[in-house]
């Protein structure tokens, strides 16, 4: 191993094989399990950061990686350490991202640079979650008309939590372009939380 290497692993289930990555002078190593390969960094042709929370690790970043012909690599910025816990590791997450950017910029320009979800998926996730938001609101006037204020107020605090929770998602999955030297914060995990 290099000096300049630069490794991050995780395990995105708690009985899965861990997944180690390796960025070395010439490509992005990888070993999932017995599986290893290699990618050089001119053959990454797409990145997609994305952010996809779960019930156990509410802050889950995901990068995906596409190389030329060969199958799809993602590296997630939470790893599972018992049946209910997820380790965060959002500050060597975002580090090893940033250097990965930095080496595929350096090797090609045709590398293509995606957040969230494609159009074809946000667009309806979207217009379901106006949907969803339209209808809490009309569930909660015909509450306060009825006079059952309690549950007027229950709805809208449900409500209220389950909008800013879906708008967290929608608005950070949003599709767009980056420059890899210019990744949004928005995408990555914070770094003050470290």
């Amino acid at each position: 191993m290099d000096s300049d290497d630069l490794i991050y692993s995780y395990k995105p289930r708690l009985m899965g094989p861990a997944y180690e990555f390796r960025l070395s002078k010439d490509g992005l190593d990888w070993s999932i399990g017995a599986r290893t390969g290699r990618i050089s960094y001119p053959m990454i042709r797409h990145i997609r950061l994305g952010y996809k929370p779960t019930n156990m690790a509410s802050a889950r970043y995901i990068a995906e990686i596409w190389p030329l012909n060969a199958p799809k690599i993602a590296l997630h910025s939470v790893s599972a350490q018992s049946l209910v816990d997820m380790a965060d590791q959002g500050k060597d997450y975002s580090r090893f991202l940033r250097e990965l950017h930095a080496r595929v910029k350096a090797a090609t320009s045709d590398c293509v640079y995606d957040i969230g979800f494609p159009a074809w998926r946000w667009w309806p996730s979207a217009i379901v979650g106006v949907g969803v938001l339209a209808a809490v609101a009309y569930v909660i006037v015909q509450a306060v008309f009825a006079a059952q204020y309690w549950m007027a107020a229950i709805i809208t605090l449900v409500g209220v939590w389950f909008v800013w929770q879906i708008w967290n998602i929608v608005m950070r999955n949003r599709p767009r372009r980056y420059a890899p030297d210019a990744i949004p914060e928005d995408i990555l995990p914070s770094v003050k939380a470290f």
